[in-house]
């Protein structure tokens, strides 16, 4: 027993080492991330330099690129990380019946020690980035073609969901019918604090990957190409999904009133994105637990770990801003400190399940322990302390560098030479903005204290 114990803590020392780094702080890395942002070049913030970059530095390094307005190579980056998404998605764009991949490798070590799997609003955001970037470089036909992958990975995420949900309902039902199970679970409902996932502002939410920024550009986008038939369902989605804002219901009104575009006169979306999506720290629950053996009783303390979100705390709302000395109006269109919420309360079930599972594991060598006593149940015991360490641990993993939220305005303005001008954090940027085409946007980004302005190159 003692000589399987201890080459199983062996094993997994080993699995720490490898690429997927179950122990491994992601919470440190984007905080070094987003320290750098504010400090130097911003092409080093992603992590560093990594020799085997992962799907989750694809999506960062093309947003950093991004907010410099280098579309190509940002674009480039995004997609490297769509083509990885692209595999999951053909997997269950027709089906309910994909492979839910990694399981068993999750519930014997943790989340971290698998491939990053983008969340479902990340999955749809990647899609967005990309045409935006296409539509930054006049190229709307390729936009096009990004709105329609959305559309496609929100089918694949509604299907992948289907199949979680009857996983789910079997992880509950096996649960109720195990009394040391249940146990835990009974603890887990009192010790971890689901005030932030289960607000009535994060239940509203039609779900986590939907947004109503990405369907707002997307009737955009098809308006833009004047395919009215495949905008306003863009603009409907957004309406329902935004259901206070203004904006889409105005935008589907001048569709059927056919009073889109006025001669010499630019269409402009203006999007502004503040602070940074929230990160995700390992927060640790003890439980302690009886355990009976035929020679002993004893206590052992289980140690369970959930996620928890951390807010950008400097992104409490929008900047306001001015075109040719005008104040504008904008509305909060995506809110992805909530969207992240949504996607961690929908992750609960299997989180709860993983935990119960490491948690049986970690009983069941402390039973050993008990019932060897004296010294080898000692060592049996710092074996399990060692590798329970290594494996019991919150995924941290998220896509930091996405806004907190989005903010959206739409104005008609003549072609020409306009004043664009806003105060961020007691500094005050100006630039002149050039329109000569009917659609047009205008992307800006408020991270920490730096502002990143992004307009369309000009024909």
């Amino acid at each position: 027993m003692l000589k399987n114990i201890l080459t199983y803590s062996l094993i997994i020392t080993s699995v720490a080492a490898c690429a997927n780094n179950p122990i491994r702080s992601y919470k440190d890395d984007s905080d070094k991330m987003l320290q750098s942002l504010n400090t130097s070049n911003i092409e080093s913030t992603a992590y560093g330099n990594p020799k085997n970059p992962d799907i989750l530095f694809y999506m960062e390094y093309g947003t950093a690129l991004r907010m410099m307005s280098n579309y190509d190579s940002s674009d480039l980056q995004l997609g490297k990380a769509q083509s990885i998404v692209d595999v999951w998605t053909n997997s269950w764009s027709n089906t309910t019946g994909g492979e839910i991949a990694n399981t068993a490798i999750q519930m014997l070590v943790n989340d971290s020690a698998t491939d990053y799997e983008p969340k479902g609003y990340e999955k749809t955001m990647l899609a967005t980035y990309r045409a935006l970037n296409h539509i930054d470089n006049n190229n709307w036909s390729n936009a096009r073609i990004e709105i329609k992958k959305m559309y496609q990975t929100e089918q694949a995420i509604a299907n992948y969901n289907q199949a979680m949900y009857m996983e789910e309902k079997a992880s509950t039902n096996k649960i109720n019918n195990s009394p040391k199970e249940q146990q835990l679970y009974t603890q887990i409902l009192q010790k971890y604090d689901f005030s932030d996932i289960n607000s009535p502002q994060v239940l509203a939410l039609k779900n986590a990957y939907q947004s109503a920024f990405s369907h707002y550009l997307a009737g955009f986008v098809f308006e833009a190409l004047n395919e009215p038939s495949l905008s306003r369902p863009g603009y409907i989605k957004s309406g329902q999904l935004a259901p206070l804002n203004k904006l889409s219901q105005k935008s589907i009104d001048n569709l059927d009133s056919g009073n889109t575009v006025r001669s010499k006169y630019t269409n402009v979306l203006i999007i502004q994105e503040v602070g940074h999506a929230p990160q995700l720290k390992s927060h640790e629950i003890h439980i302690p637990f009886p355990i009976s053996t035929r020679n002993a009783s004893c206590i052992t303390n289980v140690n369970l770990f959930f996620p928890t979100l951390v807010l950008d705390k400097e992104a409490s709302s929008g900047y306001s801003y001015f075109l040719d000395g005008k104040f504008q109006n904008q509305e909060l269109y995506s809110n992805y400190n909530l969207m992240a919420a949504r996607s961690l309360h929908d992750q609960m079930p299997h989180l709860i399940a993983r935990n119960i599972s490491a948690a049986i594991r970690n009983v069941g060598v402390s039973a050993a322990s008990c019932a060897e006593g004296g010294g080898v149940g000692t060592i049996i015991n710092i074996a399990n302390i060692i590798t329970g360490a290594l494996l019991d641990h919150a995924d941290e993993r998220s896509w930091v560098l996405l806004p907190s939220k989005v903010y959206l305005n739409r104005v008609q303005l003549p072609f020409g030479k306009h004043n664009f001008s806003i105060v961020v954090n007691g500094m005050t940027y100006t630039q002149t903005i050039n329109l000569n085409t009917s659609y047009q946007i205008i992307d800006m980004r408020v991270i920490g204290n730096k502002f990143f302005l992004n307009t369309q190159k000009l024909k």
